[in-house]
């Protein structure tokens, strides 16, 4: 009895997926959609402490700082 009742609730619970329901797909990201501005974070070590500072702003603001946050390879 148990599993005839599970068996009508999922038949009655799934619907028939049809071709014209199919959602369009996704356009990819293009170069254009990738952020020019990135969110950078740099941590610092206090001396006379365990914790870590974190601190995160924008790329421009760091450099507006005079800060370069991501050093050359």
């Amino acid at each position: 009895m148990f599993i005839a009742t599970v068996a009508a609730a999922i038949l009655a619970s799934t619907t028939p997926v049809s071709a014209s329901t199919t959602p369009a797909p996704a356009p990819a990201a293009t170069p254009a959609a990738v952020n020019a501005n990135p969110r950078v974070c740099i941590i610092d070590t206090v001396t006379g402490s365990h914790l870590r500072l974190r601190t995160c702003k924008r790329l421009n603001d760091w450099r507006a700082q005079g800060i370069d946050p991501l050093p050359k390879r």
